[in-house]
Formats: structure tokens, C-alpha cells, sequence
């Protein structure tokens, strides 16, 4: 009963929505145009860019559009608008370097409303490359924050310290799941995430040891402002920490999911799918202008099947995401190889 309870509001839902959309069918035959569109890309952050770095930028940005659209659904385009916008991102850190952005590919599909061919205009389905950026690509990171205390804090409490052991927390993450390395400066993360990168240059992330990252979270509790919560944290962290013999100490961290012994450490030097790293500086080649694209992030699934069901499922449907489904399906990725550049 608890099934079937479960299931009628969703099947009034999907009725609902199959009545609604054969009111707007699509017209998978309409001629559609590409618009590229510079939407405040240079401009909502000052990073100290020239014109001139800007300006060669922006054309190594229309190249890899180009290669995008060396999809088969771009060859006589029907079907839908694709306006893609390019839009600015934070400046570089200590980690980064180059003019970041983020390329949106909006997949507007053409349909019929009252007899008048349209396009879903206003935030159509999408798909977004990451461009000279592995900021929050993989996740989070280990701080648990820093801010200046509204209350008294302990005694002897030092902001500045703790403040310093969160910041080398927040540039420790753990990789989202199982890695790939494709070949030909291609990596894939958890049968989805790609990273386009040169192989020749040194690594972009590395890994960090179980024992720092332990030792630092157990220093950022040392630090914390608040005495109940910080004697708290550390009866439990370093028991944990006791508990690990020195030889796995010096092994690497991972993300923990499955080892009993660490539940508020959170982290393991067992072995598992998810390595600790940080990014590493050196992959960055400095002799590069830093108008030069250096690295491409994206998703795209391993399982193109997933692509083909909802391709058809969305044309049976009339719904908006056709087109969208349709370019993920035929996306060969090393057609993104050639916009690094080396």
C-alpha cells in the first residue's frame, strides 16, 4: 500500500506532464544557429589581466568552441539555439594560473506553442566546460572555518594560529571516486568527471600523508576558541589518532567511508577510491602567456546508454533537454585534446 500511495502522486504528475508537453511538441526539424557571447568574462573580477591577455584569450576561447562543435548535432544544426556564454571566475590562487572561466553551452530546443515555432530561451538546459580552474572541481575541502569569535574565547586562544591551520586545511581535498587515466592527457573521475590536461607537465594534484592531515585537524581543535567543544574534539581525535601505528601513519590519506577505527578523523591510511591531495602549483607551465588554456574540466558520462534512454524518453515526452541529451550522447572528448596548449 505504502508503494502504491508513493506512486499516484507521481503518476498524476507524469500525466499531467505528458499533457502539458504535447501542448508544446518539439520541432526536431527546426534550423537552429550557435551565438557565442562574452558575458562579463573579463570583467567582474580584477585579476590584473591585460588587454592584450584578454584579448588572445578570447580567441583561444572560440577555438575550443569550435572543437565543441565538432559534435555531430552542430553538422547542419536543427533542433535547437545553442547560445553559449562565457563568463568570468575567481582570480587565480597560489594554486592556479591563466585567465579562468567557464564556457555554458545552452541547449535551447525549438518547439511549437500556439502555432508559433519558439525556443526555450530563459535558462535552457546546459552543459559547461571549466577552463585553467580545479577550484571545488573535486568537492570540498577539510576546514571547518575560521571566524573571529563573537564570544569570549579560552584562554590563551591565538586567532591568527588557528586561522593559519584552517587555511592548510581548506587546500587538502579528497578526489569524488575511482580514477581513469584515458590516455593522451585525459582523466576520468567516478565514471563521469574529465579533466583534459597536459601529461607532460608534472602532476596536478598530490597527495598528502594520513599523518599531517591528522595531526592538523587535531591542532585546529587545539586552537579552537571554544574550550568545551575543543576538549571535546580531541578526546575523540586523539584517541583515534592512538589507535593508528606509526608505520600507517606514513602511509597516504583517503577519504574515509570504512574504517571504524577514524569516525571523527574521517580520513584513513587504508587504501580506498578516494586519495586526500592538494593542487599542485608546478603543473602550471609559467613560460605560457597566461592567455594559454592549460586545463578543461567537464562531465560527461561513461554510460553514453544513459544518454541514448533519455534522449528518447525526452523526445517521446516533448520535453526541454532533446538536444541536450542528443550532444552528450555523441561527444567524443578528445576532440577537446588539441585547445591545450603546450
Amino acid at each position: 500500500m505504502k508503494i502504491k500511495l508513493f506512486l499516484l502522486p507521481f503518476l498524476v504528475f507524469l500525466q499531467a506532464f505528458n499533457l502539458a508537453a504535447q501542448d508544446y511538441p518539439l520541432l526536431p526539424d527546426h534550423p537552429g544557429t550557435f551565438k557565442l557571447i562574452n558575458w562579463n568574462v573579463y570583467s567582474n573580477y580584477d585579476c590584473g589581466f591585460t588587454k592584450a591577455e584578454t584579448t588572445a584569450n578570447y580567441q583561444k576561447i572560440i577555438r575550443v568552441t569550435d572543437l565543441v562543435r565538432k559534435n555531430p548535432v552542430f553538422v547542419d544544426q536543427k533542433g535547437f539555439e545553442c547560445e553559449t556564454y562565457v563568463m568570468c571566475e575567481e582570480c587565480p590562487d597560489k594554486f592556479g594560473y591563466g585567465i579562468p572561466s567557464l564556457i555554458r553551452f545552452g541547449f535551447g530546443d525549438w518547439f511549437m506553442d500556439k502555432g508559433q515555432p519558439k525556443f526555450y530561451k530563459i535558462e535552457p538546459p546546459s552543459w559547461g566546460i571549466m577552463v585553467n580552474s580545479l577550484n571545488n572541481v573535486f568537492g570540498g575541502n577539510f576546514s571547518l572555518g575560521a571566524s573571529k569569535p563573537t564570544e569570549k574565547p579560552k584562554e590563551g586562544f591565538n586567532y591568527e594560529k588557528w586561522k593559519s591551520v584552517s587555511d592548510k586545511l581548506h587546500d587538502i581535498i579528497y578526489l569524488p571516486g575511482q580514477k581513469e587515466e584515458l590516455g593522451n592527457g585525459i582523466d576520468r573521475y567516478e565514471s563521469e568527471l574529465i579533466v583534459v590536461y597536459n601529461p607532460e607537465r608534472p602532476p596536478y594534484y598530490l597527495p598528502v600523508k594520513f599523518r599531517e592531515l591528522a595531526e592538523l585537524l587535531i591542532e585546529y581543535w587545539k586552537l579552537h576558541p571554544e574550550k568545551f567543544q575543543s576538549e571535546l574534539m580531541l578526546q575523540y581525535l586523539e584517541a583515534e589518532y592512538a589507535q593508528i601505528p606509526e608505520s600507517e601513519r606514513d602511509g597516504w590519506a583517503y577519504n574515509n567511508t570504512y574504517d571504524e577505527r577514524c569516525p571523527f578523523l574521517k580520513i584513513t591510511p587504508v587504501p580506498g577510491p578516494q586519495p586526500v591531495v592538494r593542487l599542485n602549483p608546478e603543473y602550471w607551465d609559467k613560460k605560457l602567456p597566461r592567455s594559454s588554456i592549460q586545463i578543461l574540466t567537464f562531465n560527461r558520462l561513461t554510460d553514453t546508454n544513459r544518454y541514448t534512454k533519455q534522449k528518447e524518453e525526452w523526445l517521446k515526452l516533448h520535453a526541454a533537454g532533446y538536444s541536450l541529451q542528443r550532444f552528450l550522447e555523441a561527444l567524443d572528448i578528445t576532440t577537446l585534446v588539441p585547445a591545450i596548449d603546450k
